[in-house]
């Protein structure tokens, strides 16, 4: 991170000359111990892999660049750029299946800087309520469902802004999502959103992907071909669009989160079948949270409230149809919100699920972790966090797995029951200690294995 100090004197220098600037500085530094037992579940003998993963960031912003007037209102421009590392210490190489499908989201994993924002925003240009940003920046669209840059950045423009009617806001991108290291503009995403606020607040999401990469579609359309990407239809293009409608709300104790969403779309396959007509996209996804806030007591020596919560989730991803060969129904977004630094982010600690893939399945062959012909991932949730004594929290959560599609005996991918203890210092550093119990599905292991996952955190943030 040495190699950073120039760039930061050198945008110190030009706040001193820009009118109006200032310099903004964010700095955040995560460094995680990790242990696995059975990393891939459904693979005899048990796999261990321990290891150091660490997570960086250091942000710095030009902000409020006078650009005028327009219009009798002020134009102004900021430059963002926020540098990234990650990488891992230990005496396991972690990049093998699965932990490969992490890796692959980023430039460098060798702990290394990159690029994750390097960005112009203006603000108020044309005399417009509008912010635009151009150039590589980090964007979630919705609650990430259906598109996040999972900390690696996506380049292009974005603009966001307020509409002169019911308070209502939109949000419209054009960006090049493949990562720029491995396949330039092979994958190209549009979209946009619409939100209105009323007792809670409405977001529509529209989203389309054009994709130029060889991929596999429909994996009951076509047989397997030897030396070829695996089983389904080869395809050289796709066109997939996505809408969901999103609902949140603070009502009281109470927090809800819900989102459903549809996939639709065509592939131009490029073997001899299917013939003549190309492969579609048919799939949807929902998920639900919701969170019950409880106040137990209030303190005698320092009036505090002490507070308990409970939790619930449910998602769901539609899974591939066999009966419909040259139809794909499986819900797959090619960068929904999955990764955090270079382990999985999703519903549990160990298998991580979100509604169309999961960790540690069979190999890396399938898309979605699982088991060829399963697809879909069924996911509900029950968690609770008592009071916190002495500034300690304690998190209980239990998660049960179901694949919505299988050509097996059974649904069932697993369990899991998550166990953290943390602690936050000002929302500025924290140590986190967490336990998590896997036990497999018939459809994922046979043998209905066992799994672990064991982790020591520290962060800090500026």
């Amino acid at each position: 991170m040495r190699a950073l100090l120039p760039v930061a004197a050198l945008l110190g220098l030009g706040a001193a000359h820009a009118s109006a600037a200032g310099l903004d500085i964010t700095a955040e530094h995560r460094m995680r111990a990790l242990s696995y037992t059975g990393v891939r579940p459904a693979v005899a003998p048990k796999e261990a892999m321990s290891f150091l993963s660490q997570s960086t960031r250091l942000g710095l912003t030009l902000k409020n660049i006078s650009l005028g007037e327009a219009r009798g209102e002020s134009q102004s421009m900021d430059i963002a750029v926020k540098f990234r590392a990650v990488g891992v210490m230990g005496s396991t190489t972690p990049f093998v299946p699965p932990f490969n499908q992490a890796a692959n989201q980023y430039p460098s994993t060798a702990y290394t800087p990159f690029l994750e924002n390097a960005a112009l925003v203006t603000h108020g240009l044309g005399g417009l309520p509008w912010d635009v940003t151009f150039g590589r920046q980090s964007l979630s669209q919705g609650s990430g469902l259906l598109l996040d840059d999972n900390g690696a950045g996506l380049s292009g423009v974005a603009l966001k802004g307020r509409l002169p009617f019911w308070g209502m806001r939109a949000e419209a991108f054009a960006l090049t999502a493949a990562h720029p290291m491995s396949n330039p503009g092979a994958l190209d995403v549009f979209g946009g959103t619409l939100e209105l606020p009323s007792e809670g607040t409405w977001q529509l999401n529209q989203l389309f992907e054009r994709d130029k990469r060889d991929q596999i579609a429909a994996p009951a359309g076509c047989p397997v071909v030897p030396g070829g990407l695996g089983a389904g239809c080869t395809v050289s293009k796709a066109t997939r669009w996505f809408s969901s409608l999103r609902y949140q709300l603070r009502y009281g104790p109470v927090v809800f989160d819900g989102e459903a969403a549809m996939q639709r779309g065509a592939a131009v396959p490029t073997g001899l079948t299917p013939a003549p007509g190309h492969v579609t996209y048919n799939g949807n996804a929902q998920v639900l949270k919701a969170k019950w806030r409880q106040i137990f007591y209030r303190s005698k020596t320092t009036g505090r409230k002490i507070e308990g919560f409970a939790r619930m989730s449910f998602a769901r991803g539609s899974g591939d149809d066999p009966s419909t060969p040259t139809t794909d129904e499986a819900f797959f977004p090619s960068h929904g919100k999955r990764f955090d630094g270079l382990e999985r982010e999703g519903f549990g600690e160990f298998f991580a699920a979100t509604p169309y893939d999961a960790f540690g399945g069979l190999s890396t062959a399938t898309a979605n972790g699982l088991q060829r012909g399963t697809s879909g991932i069924i996911v509900f949730g029950l968690g609770a966090t008592p009071p916190a004594w002495h500034g300690i929290v304690l998190d209980i959560d239990y998660f049960l797995y179901q694949a919505d599609r299988t050509n097996g005996s059974g649904r069932s991918l697993g369990s899991e029951m998550d166990f953290r203890i943390r602690h936050d210092i000002q929302d500025r550093f924290t140590v986190r200690l967490s336990a998590a119990l896997f036990s497999a599905g018939g459809a994922l292991s046979p043998a209905k294995t066992s799994a672990r996952r064991y982790m020591l955190e520290a962060s800090g943030k500026f």
